[in-house]
């Protein structure tokens, strides 16, 4: 016999209260079935051990994925509130660009204005010697 199943029976056996201990003494020494009904016992005994493990098992897991859906939403949230974050600063920096090139415009118009000289009559450059052909 293995060490391993010799060392696993005497716990099994020393778990169990001396009056079922002697009726399975007596079943193994009288009946000829006795070694059957033995490994039927521990059969039982060692399924109910079972069933007791998975459904504290069972138990934890569901704990377990509980609290991983809880922190799953919680960090779904957390993406869209960056998307609205992400939406709300699109629009700042497209108006921003629109401020930019009307800005532009305004300011070539006004290099236009002064390099043309149209404003004062004294200062006013003919038409064919503007300083736009030689740059400012």
């Amino acid at each position: 016999m293995d060490q391993t199943l010799a060392a696993t029976l005497f716990k099994l056996l020393g778990n169990l209260d001396a009056g079922t201990l002697v009726l399975l003494a007596s079943l193994v020494t009288l009946t000829p079935m006795g070694l059957v009904v033995l490994i039927v016992i521990f059969w039982q005994v060692e399924d109910r051990r079972r069933r007791v493990d998975l459904s504290r098992y069972r138990e934890d897991m569901d704990r377990i994925l509980k609290t991983y859906g809880e922190d799953l939403r919680l960090v779904t949230s957390y993406y869209k509130d960056n998307v609205k974050l992400v939406e709300a600063y699109q629009s700042l920096a497209t108006s921003l660009h629109d401020q930019v090139v009307l800005n532009t415009q305004v300011m070539q118009r006004m290099v236009d204005a002064i390099c043309t000289n149209q404003f004062c009559p004294l200062g006013r450059i003919p038409k064919g010697d503007s300083p736009m052909r030689g740059g400012l």
